[in-house]
């Protein structure tokens, strides 16, 4: 039996309550309790509340300029673990700076990073900012990224392909399930990450009778006009988000092209919930969708092509009926959290790293 450390930033037991209380989509983050269901043993390591263990905790972590605690007082259980798995790219660094040292336990316990954006941090950042990622993250034995393009912004930093994997990216898919309710939002979008593109999409509808409801921060809409025919929701709570997918004849998902796939987890969301998606072409997008098979995709920038293509979407049920049904049959299949865990535990093995 494989036993695994989880470095998260949340704590894995309040994170199953959150799940039984209908707040999260998956018993533990990013549906890593699919590895559990493979026989895994998973354990976490807590915060401490205590006044001057935050005081130390604040201190070192700003200097730092990552997370610590996790790895410390997870010390105990890496010593008991077969692997240690950070979740994200943030809560491998001070594990990573261990094992390149050779402290134990980590100097002697596999590490592997999920990370998520690092591939577009390291693109983004000035050499001597790309030198210090790279001897952060030194010292982990495997790197995953979420869309095979980001393979060789590693490795032209000097990172050695072997130490890398592109896993496939998955959502939960028993949580997020076609509804039995009509769908009666027209369009909706939703995401506030940093790669959203409200702006092209705002000028594909303005000036039509088209109706968009927009589910997202603020600040994601900071200096854009908002036509009149767009109605802003701020941000929602999981169970009325799960219930706009489930009611959406189209969701929306405009897009910049960055290093990671951007959007994804919106929109594979919305495919496991059987609406239509139409999305932003992207390099990582075209890894999940194509084009009148399982969504509709649409150039980066091209506020012509959204206003066509979704002009065409509302008037054509069948056209997304068929493309809603492929896309919950996708990710069903293939692009769900326990393919990709059970994936990684295959990739793991085949590696040596447990």
């Amino acid at each position: 039996m494989t036993k695994a450390l989880i470095l998260s930033e949340h704590d894995l037991d309040a994170w199953e309550e959150r799940f039984r209380a209908g707040e999260v989509p998956a018993p533990l983050p990013y549906g890593v309790d699919a590895l559990a269901d493979l026989g895994w043993t998973l354990t976490g390591s807590r915060r401490s509340a205590a006044p001057r263990w935050k005081r130390w905790r604040d201190a070192v972590e700003h200097r730092a300029g990552f997370p610590v605690e996790r790895a410390v007082r997870g010390i105990g259980e890496a010593r008991r673990s077969d692997v240690v798995l950070a979740l994200l790219e943030q809560q491998g660094a001070a594990a990573a700076g261990l094992r390149r040292a050779k402290v134990p336990p980590y100097g002697s316990t596999p590490l592997v990073v999920w990370s998520c954006w690092l591939a577009d941090d390291i693109r983004l950042a000035d050499p001597a900012q790309r030198q210090r990622l790279k001897r952060r993250f030194d010292g982990a034995d495997l790197i995953t990224h979420l869309s095979r393009h980001e393979t060789e912004i590693f490795t032209d930093l000097g990172i050695s392909e072997d130490r890398l994997f592109p896993v496939t990216y998955g959502v939960s898919h028993e949580f997020y399930v076609p509804g039995d309710g009509p769908r009666d939002v027209e369009l909706l979008a939703v995401g506030q990450d940093r790669g959203r593109d409200y702006g092209t999409l705002f000028d594909a509808v303005r000036g039509t009778d088209l109706v968009l409801d927009v589910v997202c921060k603020p600040e994601n809409l900071a200096d854009l006009a908002v036509p009149d025919n767009v109605r802003v929701h701020g941000v929602v709570p999981l169970t009325a988000y799960r219930a706009l997918l489930q009611r959406a004849q189209v969701v929306v998902v405009p897009t910049r092209d960055l290093a990671y796939p951007t959007g994804s987890s919106v929109a594979l969301e919305s495919a496991s919930s059987g609406a239509c998606v139409a999305v932003t072409g992207t390099r990582a997008m075209r890894d999940f969708f194509t084009d009148g098979v399982d969504s509709r995709l649409v150039d980066e920038g091209d506020a012509d092509g959204w206003r066509e293509v979704l002009t065409e979407l509302r008037s054509d049920a069948e056209q997304r009926r068929r493309l809603g049904a492929a896309a919950r049959t996708s990710v069903a299949t293939t692009f769900n959290a326990r393919h990709m865990w059970t994936e990684l535990a295959d990739v793991m093995r085949e590696r040596g790293l447990v």
